[in-house]
């Protein structure tokens, strides 16, 4: 079976977009995006949560306006008055699509919610947001429940919860001493168990373009394979910087060449210009050329 890094090895890009505000949900199929969030959560106010549902449900059940990108929707978390009913809804749901469940703290909360998702029509792949010092604490487990497809690190949550300062002087980057543990130990853990991974674009300065484009950087440096865009402005560059460059691609080419001539010939490892490929770096380079393999922006 695949893993959700490989179903969703060639998204980038993700636009989180609020359902009620008409001028930014028309944008929706000419946004150069390969996955649109829906919101319920924090976009939504206690008053119009449930105008908000009805109106995802409803959006679902015609896919047109997605333009076949995949579509993630966020509901709220167990302990709010709306998180069950925001699940139970999406359980009936039509379409394909994701659920991307906020401040998860343990398995055993994603295991309530999959059972939710279960009682409905179809099996739901979880997108799950490590927002919370217990959920950094219950990584390995939270990762490697059943129906997770995805790990996305909400670095501001994280921050207010821990305490911490969210972001380093420049703006343009987290604050070190506090998040860069949890930003790497996501990593690893998304990475372990086959997962895809997002960090998001919003910093202080969020109209400063070069700005998040270094903070996008790091996110891609750090193993994560998805960006979550707060703006559409954003999308150019996070493809740009979530897309392999040609010299990265053509790397791979030629390590992936090595590689199965060598194994043709019955040798464990290749040789390429005096450096020894061995599997582990052929399954690296695979997945490189896949995510390069990308149709055009925008497409799933």
């Amino acid at each position: 079976m695949a893993t959700g890094r490989e179903l969703y090895a060639r998204m980038r890009s993700v636009l989180e977009v609020p359902i009620l505000n008409d001028k930014f949900w028309s944008k929706v199929p000419t946004v150069p995006a390969d996955a649109i969030m829906v919101d319920l959560e924090d976009s939504a106010t206690p008053t119009t949560k449930s105008l908000v549902r009805e109106r995802v449900i409803a959006e679902l059940g015609d896919p047109k306006h997605f333009g076949g990108r995949h579509v993630i929707v966020r509901v709220n978390n167990l302990d709010t008055l709306w998180g069950r009913a925001d699940l139970e809804a999406l359980a009936e749901a039509e379409g394909d699509f994701l659920v991307c469940y906020p401040k998860v703290d343990t398995a055993e909360e994603l295991a309530e919610v999959s059972a939710i998702l279960r009682a409905g029509r179809a099996p739901r792949g979880l997108h799950v947001m490590i927002e919370t010092a217990r959920a950094v604490q219950n990584l390995d487990a939270i990762a490697g429940s059943e129906g997770v497809h995805g790990l996305h690190f909400g670095y501001v949550d994280y921050a207010s919860d821990v305490g911490s300062r969210a972001f380093d002087e420049s703006g343009a980057d987290l604050y070190g001493p506090a998040n860069h543990f949890a930003r790497a130990a996501i990593s690893v853990a998304a990475a372990a168990h086959g997962l895809f991974l997002t960090g998001g674009s919003l910093i202080p300065e969020y109209k400063d373009l070069e700005k998040v484009e270094r903070f996008v950087r790091v996110w891609a440096d750090t193993g994560y394979t998805a960006c979550i865009a707060v703006s559409p402005a954003h999308l150019p560059v996070i493809n740009s910087v979530m897309t392999p460059s040609g010299s990265e691609v053509e790397a791979a080419r030629e390590v992936c060449g090595s590689y199965e001539d060598a194994v043709k010939q019955g040798a464990p490892a290749a040789v390429l210009n005096g450096r020894v490929i061995t599997l582990p770096d052929y399954r690296v380079a695979a997945r490189l050329m896949a995510r390069a393999a990308h149709p055009g922006d925008g497409e799933k």
